[in-house]
Parts: structure tokens; C-alpha cells; sequence
């Protein structure tokens, strides 16, 4: 059985407060890192591909928090819950979603870090490791570089 993964991008993920506690942290791995924007990304499991009318109602139901308005450029780093296991969050969302008549298996939100760059610069491996490291909690979240490799997460 094929289980099919449609993508809902959510809301900012980040407060103008917590942009302004992260970007000097982000700052001393990497002088050239100008700033930071995150959004939550909505993962929903099915049996089956979900029809139209399926679709506008996980979009409604998953229209929540402050609109993301910046722009998704600069380094990608998307943090999702860790690998192996369904999230509080995921284990409610889903309650919630079959209450109201949707036949899916699960609902994960994930995050999407965008950290922009200035002149160009690229990072490092290393200071890629190091950013990431800021931005998730390794006990209990997994990071990656591509949002395609949270498709695991089911």
C-alpha cells in the first residue's frame, strides 16, 4: 500500500521576539548570516490522494497562527520531530482531523528554517552542522537539509 504525502505551508514559526534572541547565536557561526525566518510545514498521511474538496478542508483546518510573509530564501534547514516517532502534536492534529470527517492516517508539522546569507557566502559543512545544531533539539527532533526527507518521518 502507498501511502500518499501532500504538503499544507503554514504560518510563521518564528515571533519578531525570537528572531531577534536567534540571529546574534546564529551570527558567531557564521559572520555572514543576515537572517532567519522559519514556517511551519504541514505533512498529511493517506491511504489514498486526497480529492479537492478533502484538500480545502485540511487547508482550512490547517490555517492557524501569523501568515509567513517573508521571503523562503538562504539556507534551508527543516527540523522535524525525531525519526521513529509520532509527536504530541502530530497525535492531537490527528484526533482533531478525524473528528472532522478526514480519512488520513496522520498529520506531522515540521519546520522550515531559511537562513539568509549576505554577499553571496555559502556555508560550510561544518557551519551548516553548527546552525542546524541551534535550531532543534536532538533528543527528541531530527534535522535535515531538504523538506523531501521528512517524507520519512511516515
Amino acid at each position: 500500500m502507498t501511502l500518499h504525502i501532500t504538503e499544507f505551508e503554514g504560518a510563521a514559526a518564528l515571533s519578531e521576539f525570537r528572531i531577534q534572541q536567534l540571529l546574534p547565536r546564529l551570527q558567531a557561526i557564521h559572520d555572514k548570516v543576515s537572517g532567519v525566518a522559519a514556517r511551519f510545514v504541514h505533512l498529511v498521511a493517506a491511504d489514498h490522494a486526497p480529492e479537492p474538496a478533502e484538500l480545502q478542508k485540511l487547508g482550512a483546518l490547517l490555517s492557524y497562527g501569523e501568515p509567513f510573509t517573508s521571503k523562503a530564501v538562504g539556507v534551508l534547514v527543516v527540523v522535524s520531530p525525531r525519526f521513529g516517532t509520532v509527536s504530541p502534536w502530530a497525535s492531537k492534529a490527528t484526533d482533531i482531523a478525524h473528528n472532522c470527517g478526514n480519512a488520513l492516517k496522520r498529520i506531522e508539522r515540521i519546520t522550515e528554517f531559511h537562513i539568509g546569507l549576505r554577499d553571496g557566502a555559502r556555508a560550510t559543512p561544518g557551519q551548516l552542522e553548527a546552525l542546524a545544531a541551534l535550531l532543534h533539539d536532538r533528543m527528541t527532533e531530527s534535522v535535515m537539509f531538504e523538506r523531501a526527507t521528512a517524507h520519512q518521518l511516515f
